[in-house]
């Protein structure tokens, strides 16, 4: 191991969050455009729809955050068994 430490990884996640983010955000926007005026009135099919996407997204990035937490994206993990030469080279 060099000490180098590749940040690479980290940065290219980061960016996906921030695009869940962004996503995540439009559709929040969508749910306002679409929210009717009146008072009582039904939720709209396209506005539950957007309703559930910004649900899902919001569910996304937590996942991300809570398995950072839990060392899954850890640089220092061993070799997967698959990425070794096999018994024929």
């Amino acid at each position: 191991m060099t000490g180098i430490i590749d940040n690479t990884k980290t940065d290219e996640r980061q960016r996906w969050v921030d695009l869940l983010k962004t996503a995540w955000m439009y559709h929040q926007q969508k749910v306002k455009d679409l929210r009717s005026p009146v008072i009582g009135a039904e939720i709209t099919d396209d506005e539950l729809l957007h309703m559930a996407i910004s649900v899902a997204i919001q569910d996304c990035i937590a996942l991300i955050q809570q398995m950072e937490s839990f060392g899954y994206f850890d640089e220092e993990e061993e070799e997967l068994p698959q990425h070794s030469a096999g018994p024929l080279g």
